[in-house]
């Protein structure tokens, strides 16, 4: 089957998950569906094997006639139509890569065949349970927002006022923070990690839904171009108070004069 025809299988299946959820009934409806939520899966059982979701599959709907997501190896966003219990599907942009990791690929042709007929949907609480005529289920679980504390967060881009610059290539995946409190109900703690060339640890007070960080003691590389440029943006979030705002599994940070940092959590 051609790959962006697969992807359109896997988001008719996916559709109706939000609004059952939502109302507690199996009639779907487009006022009904939530949106801004992430449901990602966790497994996959086709003819009695599990298969284990990668962290990669989710699905979620931007809008009432949008759905988006991964199937554990390619990304989807469609236009989407819900009608009672029918779902209709209009046009798809779907990625084309190819998986370099054999389980997520597996897991892929799993995924699409589990979900290409019709499915019955059954909610507990936060899990979603999608059961085929042939008795095969996917279980998903809405997600929850990360917690800011005890959470590895990796710096993705800075911020100016309303403008978001991701971190060049060279800087990727090589500033974090991770912020722990001092005691289960502390108001103090420490803020750990790297500023993308150096390590650092600060002290951390958390009050009144803000962040203040103290000034750091850091190593003392010397680095060179974004990874310096990246530490020095970073340095100035320091010895001052941050509000902090947490979207699903997306942190940012912002100063008073707009300028601040957005990272994603890590999963562990």
């Amino acid at each position: 089957m051609h790959p962006q025809s697969r992807n359109l299988t896997v988001l008719a299946a996916l559709l109706p998950l939000a609004a059952v959820a939502a109302c507690g009934s199996q009639t779907v409806s487009v006022g009904g569906t939530p949106t801004g939520v992430r449901w990602d899966v966790e497994s996959v059982t086709v003819d009695g094997t599990t298969a284990q979701a990668p962290e990669s599959a989710y699905v979620e709907f931007p809008s009432v006639d949008r759905a988006r997501g991964n199937n554990g190896c390619n990304s989807f966003d469609a236009e989407a139509e819900i009608d009672g219990d029918t779902i209709r599907i209009g046009r798809s942009t779907v990625t084309m890569s190819m998986c370099m990791d054999k389980k997520q690929r597996d897991f892929e042709k799993t995924f699409s065949r589990a979900i290409g007929g019709s499915n019955k949907a059954r909610t507990d609480g936060d899990h979603l349970t999608l059961t085929t005529d042939d008795g095969d289920t996917i279980a998903l679980v809405k997600e929850r927002p990360a917690p800011l504390t005890g959470t590895e967060w990796t710096v993705t881009s800075l911020l100016s006022d309303d403008v978001a610059t991701s971190l060049p290539k060279e800087v990727a995946g090589r500033a974090r923070m991770t912020f722990e409190k001092a005691g289960k109900a502390g108001k103090n703690g420490t803020a750990t990690g790297s500023l993308g060339c150096n390590r650092f640890r600060a002290k951390a007070e958390f009050r009144d839904g803000h962040l203040t960080l103290g000034r750091p003691v850091t190593t003392r590389v010397l680095c060179q171009g974004p990874r310096m440029d990246t530490e020095r943006a970073l340095l100035k979030l320091f010895a001052q108070k941050l509000s902090y705002e947490i979207q699903g599994r997306t942190l940012a940070l912002t100063a008073p004069d707009g300028t601040g940092a957005a990272a994603a959590a890590g999963r562990g």
